[in-house]
């Protein structure tokens, strides 16, 4: 059936617990383990994850004034005279290199994702891999293979490279649709988060707000901080939710929306 007619040009979708699932801080502690050897001669383990915890949070609160990644390296950096900013990205580079992969064992996949992403695809609609960008590029790129959609044709994943903004500033999505030229109306954001997901209707998009598996999905530390960060926000701004629903409720959503 053709889906020519349809007014949605391009499908955000955020990765963690919508894609895959996982439990947020388990994976959190896991990744410190299998980090922290590459830099252990700077930091004690402790201090090691505070300053994960710390430079991850300045990225979320990045006011666009420098990429994701340099917010993060500057922040971690910022009172270890002896590793400089060049020595730093290379060793979270060696990281994400050699033993990053090995975290995909604590994911699991979502097991419509694959076919959705594909009949989207199918149907001549961008696919946006709308994940909040605090992982690099090369991290992400192994990410979309968790989640067994790193041969798609995607059009844009969000990475700690190429953006300068995350969730749920709007500009994060306004970055989004100045990548991929596209208009708000055009857009439809997919996501299992109320507050950095649904924030996308704050530009209008169309959103949809993916059940969380509460059993493999859980939410962490960081989303709290995300979420604590975005209450000012949601005070005055109630996030719009258009549908909600699994992944095939979403896929039923999108090629049914110009009905309406």
């Amino acid at each position: 059936m053709g889906h020519h007619h349809l007014t949605i040009k391009a499908l955000l979708i955020d990765f963690d617990n919508t894609l895959v699932l996982f439990n947020e801080d388990q994976f959190l502690v896991a990744y410190a383990k299998l980090a922290y050897p590459y830099l252990s001669e700077f930091f004690d383990e402790a201090t090691f994850f505070q300053k994960l915890l710390k430079s991850t949070l300045q990225m979320i609160q990045n006011d666009g004034s420098q990429t994701n990644v340099e917010a993060f390296t500057n922040n971690f950096i910022a009172d270890t005279l002896s590793l400089g900013y060049e020595e730093c990205n290379n060793r979270f580079k060696q990281f994400y290199e050699e033993k990053f992969h090995e975290l995909g064992d604590t994911v699991i996949v979502v097991p419509y994702g694959r076919e959705l992403l594909k009949r989207v695809l199918d149907a001549g609609i961008q696919v946006v891999i709308a994940t909040n960008p605090i992982f690099p590029e090369l991290a992400s790129r192994t990410r979309l293979g968790w989640a067994n959609i790193a041969d798609l044709k995607i059009t844009l994943m969000t990475h700690a490279e190429n953006m300068s903004y995350c969730k749920p500033r709007p500009e994060y999505y306004q970055t989004i649709l100045d990548l991929i030229n596209r208009k708000p109306k055009e857009c439809l954001m997919a996501g299992n988060d109320s507050i950095s997901d649904m924030s996308a209707s704050a530009l209008s998009m169309t959103t949809f707000l993916v059940d969380l598996d509460q059993e493999k999905g859980r939410l962490g530390i960081l989303s709290k901080e995300i979420g604590n960060s975005a209450k000012k926000e949601a005070k005055r701004f109630q996030y719009r939710i258009d549908g909600s629903g699994t992944l095939e409720d979403l896929e039923h959503f999108l090629f049914n929306h110009e009905r309406r």
